[in-house]
């Protein structure tokens, strides 16, 4: 935390100002139904496409005929039902919420639900409608294109959504009472989520030494000038004349009664609050609340996963990684052979790193710094460090560094994604929660390569590893390998 001025109003009023009118209340609402008109618009124009498709290109172009699998006029009110049931649909998989998760993965899973549900029912609907004559092809493209262009729909719709919170439209000022880890970190969130419309103004605390300080953290979007602290309980009526409009109240340590008495004061002062629960500092992101007999209940969640997943996952790691090694062998051979003429050495770096179940393994990358350096010493997060050679430099900018790590892929040491492996000594330090990394194979990538810092320490990312742990899917894999591509390509995400 550092220092700064201590002026109350001022640090409010440091937040974007919000436009005063009549629907900025009800932007929230604006927003959902703008996103169910443009999902029925996509689904219609879809189908119409395909429709079209089948008359013109596919069919031979022309009017449409008697001999016409159906008439325009009655394929577009099945096109408008089918663009209902997907709407339906939608709501039903919660894809009309705000909430945003790490690269997007449940929303494209929930419309991969929606498209397979779709497709049930009107093929279903087609089986006993005999009356008229509908065209297979049609049906076909319409059923595989909507899902693909819906996926692609929302990621322009959620662009523009999040443009709109950057220039301060209906985002909602709030303020963390709790200046420690846990409220820096749901700070962090929110200014990494700006769809969620919660833009974070201030921090509150019990620790009067805070006062007057800022709260700042070193990776994502943080404000140039951090998060004031602007006092303690006694300053969150000044906070609400203000315009602060919820207060968080982020003190999983505090007592019961400590926690009962804040959120008393915030039913008294009339404002909306959420809790982060206790539970949160010991479980994060690893419990799940359900009841029984109405009692509501919190429990560790499963992290098991299937067989069959598991099967999938070595089989489509073993066809990869040979294709990759085929294919990239070109390459492999020239970087080998620029390493070996830059700078004097072994062209692979040969490293013992901690595995599946704690299980320790030979680990491969292209030697991309001078032999004199330490072998077990800190990755090195500044591109220009001298331990780095030339060759070096330009391996590990575009991640080609990697590439030896496919020949662990093929003997199954790794896979194509998961948690990266620590070195051993790391691992020797973990506590139970970092320990659970240990529950899935280390991968060559995940997660934390392309949504964080690669300069942060592994372990430090402990979030985005327990979120793959508890999300792992074939999906989920092949999401990652494609936007790891992505990066390489554009050459994002090194060091």
């Amino acid at each position: 935390m550092n220092k700064v001025s201590t002026d109350f109003a001022g640090h409010v009023a440091a937040a974007p100002a919000q436009p005063k009118s009549f629907w900025r209340p009800h932007f929230g609402r604006l927003i959902t139904l703008s996103q169910i008109t443009a999902d029925f618009v996509t689904v219609l124009a879809t189908f119409l496409l395909s429709y079209f498709l089948y008359i013109g290109p596919l069919r031979g172009l022309g009017p449409v005929t008697g001999d016409s699998p159906q008439r325009l006029p009655e394929f577009t009110m099945i096109a408008a039902a089918s663009a209902v049931l997907y709407i339906l649909l939608l709501e039903r998989e919660k894809l009309y919420r705000r909430e945003i998760s790490l690269l997007n993965v449940k929303e494209m899973r929930g419309i991969f639900h929606v498209g397979i549900y779709a497709a049930a029912a009107v093929l279903s609907v087609m089986f006993y409608i005999r009356s008229t004559s509908f065209s297979r092809v049609t049906f076909t493209l319409a059923l595989t294109a909507t899902p693909v262009l819906l996926y692609f729909q929302r990621q322009v719709f959620y662009r523009m959504h999040v443009l709109f919170h950057q220039r301060g439209l209906s985002q909602k000022r709030v303020l963390i009472y709790g200046a420690g880890s846990i409220g820096t970190h749901l700070a962090k969130r929110l200014f990494d989520s700006p769809s969620l419309g919660l833009l974070p103004t201030g921090f509150l605390d019990d620790d009067a030494a805070k006062a007057g300080q800022s709260v700042r953290w070193t990776t994502g979007n943080c404000p140039r000038s951090g998060i004031p602290v602007l006092g303690g309980e006694s300053s969150l009526p000044r906070a609400l004349a203000d315009g602060v409009e919820l207060v968080f109240i982020a003190l999983p340590s505090a007592t019961f009664d400590r926690n009962q008495k804040l959120v008393e004061r915030c039913v008294e002062l009339g404002v909306p609050y959420a809790i982060v629960p206790n539970a949160y500092e010991k479980f994060i992101q690893r419990v799940e609340s359900f009841e029984i007999g109405g009692i509501p209940l919190i429990r560790r969640r499963d992290m098991r996963v299937s067989l069959l997943y598991l099967m999938a996952k070595r089989l489509i790691d073993f066809v990869l990684a040979t294709v990759f090694l085929v294919v990239l062998s070109p390459l492999v051979l020239f970087i080998g052979i620029a390493i070996k003429w830059d700078s004097k050495g072994p062209i692979l770096f040969k490293q013992k790193r901690t595995g599946l179940n704690g299980r320790e393994f030979s680990f491969y990358k292209f030697r991309s710094m001078y032999v004199d350096a330490p072998k077990y010493a800190r990755t090195p997060a500044d591109p220009n460090d001298p331990r780095i050679t030339k060759v070096g430099r330009w391996i590990r900018r575009t991640s080609l560094d990697e590439l030896p790590q496919l020949f662990n892929v093929f003997r199954g040491d790794m896979s194509l994604v998961g948690p990266r492996p620590e070195m051993p000594f790391i691992v020797e330090s973990y506590g139970p929660l970092e320990r659970q990394r240990l529950l899935a194979k280390p991968g060559i990538t995940g997660v934390w390569q392309i949504s964080a810092v690669r300069g942060e320490p592994i372990h430090a990312n402990i979030e985005f590893d327990l979120f793959y742990i508890e999300n792992r899917s074939v999906l989920l894999d092949l999401a990652i390998i494609i936007k790891t591509i992505l990066s390489v390509i554009r050459g994002v995400g090194a060091y």
